[in-house]
């Protein structure tokens, strides 16, 4: 154990590596994922204490965490609050219920606050609400052990609850289907079609009534690159990306689907997927970007992450998105050039904004907000660079300056310094945790991460089938979004795999994550 005491890489590397692999293990329907990381570094602490890594490990993984989770919420966090109100207000009673009920069991049995504020963070698998109460605890001072204690105990009965939660509503889903589980789930298709009705509309009132794109106009035989103001005449052949449940009104309307495809024949006019990675057009909109009129040219789809978009003149462009671009065959060369379309600038990490954008977080984490009866809600290393981070991602760029990094620069930053965290936390709480689980608060904290966890599963439960009258997969979505924890999402994704719950998920996600670490910091404030 000595060689772990003496090189604090050697520990935190090990945490990480053991760690993962521990999280890879599946118990049933469980595996815990990145607190693998977290789970080695308590058992190696509890062997020896002196393993513990000096705290700007933890510090440094936390803000750069936290600053990646607000990044990525930042598009959709005010838009979720515009258009999905109703699951959020569903969640937001969720984790509020849940608090109040885990520090009623827990001041019943006598649990110190910090354990409580702990456990919730776990049972929400919230890890910046964790670090954010180590801080507030803190004030400056020592990190106390009490809040990681409490969130290893709960974080598995989180994963495990919320799991049996979703193969509750999928078997109740299946007893009891709502019309909203028998409703076909719309894709993206790409059809022609003939023109045979009289019509008298340019290509810009089509698309904006069917919301659909129109990519080509084949007349007389000659196919061009659809312009929005274009006339569309009976005869023609047009191809359009809509999605399948508007696809018969819009054959209704203009005619009948063509069983010749224009679009087949790329000899003149051709189309590519092309990524951006010109900076310049970062946090720009289609619209923006102009193509039409200066290259002739004209955007179907937008390929972002796994997800088809269909590309509608308002779509904020992000790094590395992929366009769906037709044109002349000539011009796809010079398009390329225009867009960027290098994998290696895409997925360069961004060190001007991401300096700046953290360096905005951690003043902003140095500031306090004085509470009624003389508390403070310290913003930290955790709150501050998140709230930020939301700001700045929701911005995408100011001026000159991108704010947003590319998904996979995200992803893997969000991974690793996740882990960084953990493996710290772990490292500085093994011989607490030994002696909880030894003793009476061991059982009393079960208790409190129990109530924590059933309390939010039933009320997203009740809330989201019976009260807002979901199908299957949203509400699937609105308890795996509420929860944050990727595990059951991702079961509920393998067992059913409607996207419906991918978009709820990450429409609740990022508002929840900030609720929570509030509700948390809010805990040990005042209680």
């Amino acid at each position: 154990m000595q060689v772990f005491v003496d090189n604090q890489l050697l520990t935190l590397f090990f945490c990480i590596g053991a760690g993962v692999a521990f999280g890879m293990i599946r118990f049933g329907p469980v595996s815990f994922g990145p607190a693998g990381a977290l789970f080695a570094g308590l058992a190696l602490s509890a062997l020896n204490a002196d393993v513990a890594l000096d705290p700007v490990y933890a510090s440094i993984g936390l803000c750069v965490f936290c600053y990646m989770v607000g990044l990525a919420a930042g598009p959709s966090f005010v838009r979720a609050i515009r258009t999905s109100y109703q699951p959020l207000l569903v969640a937001l009673t969720a984790i509020i219920a849940m608090a109040a009920g885990g520090l009623v069991v827990g001041r019943l049995l006598g649990v110190e606050t910090a354990y409580i504020a702990g456990a919730y963070a776990g049972a929400g698998t919230a890890t910046p609400a964790l670090g954010a109460v180590q801080q507030q605890l803190a004030q400056g001072g020592e990190v106390p052990a009490e809040p990681a204690v409490g969130y290893a105990v709960a974080y598995p009965f989180a994963v495990l609850i919320t799991i049996l939660g979703c193969i509750y509503l999928m078997n109740v889903g299946k007893r009891k289907p709502t019309a909203e589980d028998a409703a076909h789930v719309p894709s993206v298709v790409v059809r022609t079609v003939e023109v045979s009705r009289p019509v008298t509309m340019s290509v810009a009132e089509l698309q904006d009534q069917f919301s659909t794109v129109v990519s080509r106009i084949t007349r007389d035989g000659e196919t061009v690159v659809a312009h929005p103001q274009a006339e569309v005449r009976t005869g023609d052949l047009i191809t359009v990306t809509v999605a399948d449940d508007r696809l018969a009104a819009l054959v209704a309307e203009l005619g009948e689907l063509s069983s010749r495809e224009p679009w087949h024949d790329r000899s003149q006019i051709d189309f590519r997927r092309v990524s951006v990675s010109n900076r310049a057009y970062v946090g720009k909109t289609l619209a923006e970007l102009d193509l039409d009129a200066t290259f002739d040219a004209t955007v179907s789809r937008v390929r972002r992450g796994d997800v088809d978009l269909i590309a509608t003149p308002d779509l904020v462009l992000q790094m590395g998105d992929r366009l769906r671009v037709t044109a002349r065959r000539d011009t796809l060369p010079k398009i390329t050039a225009y867009l960027g379309d290098s994998e290696r600038a895409a997925g360069d990490i961004n060190a001007l904004g991401l300096g700046l954008g953290l360096t905005i977080g951690l003043l902003f984490g140095l500031l306090s907000l004085p509470l009624p009866g003389g508390g403070e809600f310290v913003f930290g290393t955790a709150t501050g660079p998140l709230i930020i981070g939301v700001v700045l991602g929701a911005l995408g760029r100011t001026g000159p300056i991108v704010w947003a990094l590319p998904s996979g620069v995200n992803n893997a930053f969000n991974q690793l310094f996740l882990l960084i965290f953990l493996a710290a936390v772990g490292t500085g709480s093994g011989a607490n945790l030994v002696n909880a689980l030894s003793s009476t608060l061991g059982l009393q904290l079960l208790a409190v991460a129990l109530t924590f966890c059933l309390i939010h599963a039933a009320v997203n439960i009740v809330g989201l089938r019976k009260v807002l009258a979901y199908g299957t997969a949203r509400s699937l979505g609105g308890l795996t979004g509420s929860q944050l924890n990727p595990a059951p999402f991702a079961y509920s994704m393998d067992k059913n795999g409607d996207q419906r719950i991918a978009v709820l998920y990450a429409m609740i996600f990022p508002v929840i994550m900030l609720g929570k670490v509030i509700i948390a910091q809010l805990m040990v404030i005042y209680f």
